[in-house]
């Protein structure tokens, strides 16, 4: 009977401290714009921005389709391949020890430090942009799904050798399962910046996109428009960070479990 009321307790507890201060800083803002303590030309007014948002919104979804196609797709080959390859460096310790070392140092390379020659290789458009959204979920697969797939007790290794299981059922059985935490991280980890990195894309090598319409509304000066596309930057970030937390507490219902425990 006291199960409805504590999950709701719980949900409240999780979404009321960001929205309350979300709201107190959107009324601090709405208050220093109004001092003229924020210029206009550098950030809007709330108002101002929520009116660009209905008013633009033709143009907002135009681009924001192109972004998030680009996005997602990118995001699904980055992580099918990372995944791939973390498989492939567990069942060979020679490959790992070659291999892994070299995705860790990849890690120091800021990325849009290589934008602008995937961009001289690719093309411009969205092989370009795809291989930059790609890179971005893939090294943090790759390294996440090489340690957990690892990460399974080695009693039951011990339990499915004994009865003559071959590499594929080790892996489906135990390798993959104890290695649910570390997907779904690298999902996370990836999903945060794969909206971005396809926005630094649409910079060098596209004419159409989020990133496209941010660098075209600051030569025009249109900031609300550019501020416009960065909120709704932000909101595909979260929503596609959201998914992956909803569907991650759906497929492993027993970590929740264990964290009231």
């Amino acid at each position: 009977m006291s199960a409805h009321p504590e999950k709701t307790r719980h949900v409240a507890a999780i979404i009321l401290p960001p929205a309350a201060l979300i709201l107190l800083a959107l009324a601090v803002w709405t208050w220093m714009s109004a001092q003229g303590m924020i210029p206009n030309y550098l950030l809007p007014a709330p108002g101002k921005l929520a009116a660009t948002l209905v008013s633009e919104r033709s143009v907002l979804l135009r681009h924001g389709l192109a972004t998030t196609r680009e996005a997602l797709s990118g995001y699904v080959i980055g992580s099918v391949l990372g995944l791939l390859a973390a498989v492939l460096l567990t069942a060979s310790r020679t490959l790992r020890l070659c291999f892994f070392p070299l995705a860790l140092a990849t890690q120091a390379v800021p990325l849009i430090a290589i934008t602008p020659l995937i961009v001289l290789v690719m093309g411009r458009g969205m092989p370009a942009i795809l291989t930059l959204v790609a890179i971005t979920a893939f090294f943090p697969m790759l390294i996440n799904m090489t340690r957990g797939l690892r990460a399974a007790d080695r009693g039951y290794h011990e339990l499915l050798h004994s009865l003559a299981a071959n590499r594929l059922q080790r892996l489906l059985m135990i390798e993959l399962p104890a290695a649910a935490p570390y997907f779904f991280a690298a999902l996370r980890v990836a999903a945060t910046a794969s909206f971005i990195n396809a926005i630094v894309g649409e910079w060098i090598g596209s004419n159409l996109g989020l990133g496209y319409l941010v660098v075209l509304s600051g030569q025009y000066f249109r900031i609300p428009t550019l501020w416009a596309a960065v909120v709704v930057t932000a909101t595909l970030t979260l929503m596609l960070v959201g998914v992956v937390s909803l569907v991650e507490r759906l497929a492993t219902p027993w970590a929740e479990a264990e964290g009231r425990a």
